[in-house]
């Protein structure tokens, strides 16, 4: 559906959550190194492709001895590492993973020489190849026994110890959820605090999912107050998830005031804390977050919180399924299928009141809907609804309004849809006066 919006959808939540835009508030050296890191990926690829996926010719200009620059080592490293077997089947992931490069031990000896020379992305890259395989693999590329997990952990911490948030939110998170180390919630604090300090929105939300505690965390004291605190700074970092965390809470809120006392919030109009949530979950979904987009489609496709609006419902779930969150889908087909029984259901009601006049007036009403089909007085009319194009072939061929006498239309569609889009607003104003 729709595939071009998807694709704009998709690049402007690329934009908003790419690790460049995370790390633009840190120390210019990691953005720096990343920015670099991106730059000699696009070269590599494009090297091996002139090059006809020949490692010897597309690496014959670079010089890897001891003096070694660092933009020689990693665009090599990219440039080994890039090559794979042949792909036989759909379903072969394990060949898919970097590990399973046949050049990836001495790819990887390049980044870890670049890593030497303290370029912390270096390390950040490794411990991502590892994450992949085991992905992909599970780590059945790793034929020497190595658990891609701990692997992944330990170069990440390496990468974090010299200070780049963005692998001191890796370690963090694989703190928290004890992937490749031993669960941590304290240490995976610590780490996030030090990201957060960097101004890395993603360690500030986390840092807030876990004061929140609505999964209690052993180590972790429930403290909204704090929750509060780290949600807002990733909010106005602009990452989207704050928003839409924090418009939960303010809903929540809204239920129940001594959630907003203990978050520190003052209050108690249940209207206001419904309207701002409401509205940091729309700030949210324009960050591009489905998972608002939903979650907004739910709340106007409801009368919970009074704001029933079935259009606006749709537009919701038709964003997050663009999007790419599946769980609207139901939904909105829940709506349309609401629109088209509502949709039978007034068509048999107009016909039904038409069917309980007497004789008489329906005569009149169908007189008034053909009165200026003499041929004396032709002149050929455009349909009333302005997103229709179509014109009368012949005098009377469309029906007016029954009420102003002065729109007309081709088809009751267009009569209803002009209705519903401003004529209703507008009818009674062009009534024709009487004696």
């Amino acid at each position: 559906m729709l595939p071009i919006a998807a694709q704009q959808l998709a690049s402007e939540y690329e934009k908003k959550n790419s690790v460049a835009k995370k790390l633009e508030r840190a120390n210019m050296t990691w953005s720096d190194e990343y920015e670099l890191l991106t730059n000699i990926q696009q070269q590599a690829v494009e090297r091996l492709s002139e090059a006809n996926m020949d490692v010897t010719k597309a690496t014959a200009d670079l010089s890897l001895g001891d003096d070694a620059k660092v933009t020689d080592l990693l665009l090599a490293s990219f440039l080994y590492g890039g090559v794979r077997e042949e792909i036989t089947g759909e379903n072969d992931r394990a060949k898919m993973s970097p590990v399973a490069s046949p050049n990836f031990k001495g790819a990887k000896a390049l980044l870890e020489r670049v890593f030497a020379k303290k370029f912390s992305m270096a390390g950040v890259q490794i411990g991502s190849l590892y994450v992949q395989e085991d992905k992909l693999a599970g780590g059945a590329n790793c034929t020497d026994g190595t658990d891609p997990k701990k692997e992944a952990y330990d170069w990440y911490l390496k990468a974090a110890k010299l200070g780049n948030p963005m692998a001191q939110h890796k370690v963090a998170f694989y703190l928290e959820r004890g992937y490749g180390c031993q669960k941590d919630a304290k240490a995976a604090i610590e780490w996030y605090e030090k990201a957060c300090a960097e101004g890395y929105p993603d360690s500030a939300h986390n840092l807030a999912i876990l004061y929140q505690a609505v999964e209690p965390v052993v180590g972790v004291t429930k403290d909204l107050k704090k929750a509060v605190e780290y949600f807002e700074k990733a909010k106005q970092w602009g990452f989207a998830p704050a928003s839409n965390a924090l418009g939960r809470m303010y809903l929540l809120m809204s239920k129940d005031m001594n959630i907003a006392k203990e978050a520190g919030i003052e209050g108690d109009d249940e209207k206001e804390f419904i309207v701002t949530g409401i509205s940091l979950l729309e700030e949210s979904a324009n960050g591009s977050d489905a998972d608002a987009m939903t979650l907004l489609g739910m709340i106007f496709g409801s009368k919970e919180y009074g704001l029933y609006d079935l259009d606006k419902s749709q537009s919701f779930f038709e964003l997050a399924l663009v999007r790419g969150d599946l769980e609207a889908y139901p939904y909105l087909v829940r709506i349309l299928r609401a629109k088209m029984a509502a949709k039978a259901a007034l068509e048999k009601q107009n016909m039904e009141n038409f069917e309980k006049m007497d004789a008489a007036s329906q005569q009149k009403l169908i007189q008034q809907l053909a009165k200026d089909a003499s041929a004396e007085s032709i002149t050929l009319v455009n349909c009333s609804n302005p997103e229709c194009d179509k014109k009368e072939s012949s005098k009377g061929e469309f029906s007016k309004c029954s009420a102003c006498k002065k729109a007309a239309y081709c088809s009751r569609a267009c009569q209803k849809e002009h209705w519903k889009n401003g004529h209703k607003a507008v009818c009674s104003l062009n009534k024709p006066t009487t004696a």
